[in-house]
């Protein structure tokens, strides 16, 4: 079970999960992803800000047919960027 508090999280030991190009959604108030654990709505906005997913957060998100009341989720989530650069050309 994963603690209340977000910030105590131990991300080395957290499920990491790599992004298909469907796996984004866009609805009238933006983009989301479908939360990995309970499957309802996460917006960026609230994983960026709260950690959780709109289910955890009782958020109903316009425009998509997903009831997030009663929806029982435990999951801290996070957004992570990686990338890899060449060397610089030279000029």
């Amino acid at each position: 079970m994963v603690d209340d508090d977000p910030a105590e999280v131990d991300w080395e030991e957290a499920v990491r999960m790599e992004l298909e190009p469907d796996a984004i959604h866009e609805s009238r108030d933006g983009y989301y992803f479908d939360c990995p654990e309970c499957g309802s709505p996460a917006t960026i906005d609230n994983i960026i800000e709260e950690r959780r997913c709109n289910g955890y957060l009782n958020e109903q998100v316009e425009g998509i047919d997903f009831d997030v009341e009663n929806v029982s989720c435990s999951a801290v989530l996070r957004l992570e960027l990686a990338y890899s650069a060449g060397p610089e050309s030279e000029q």
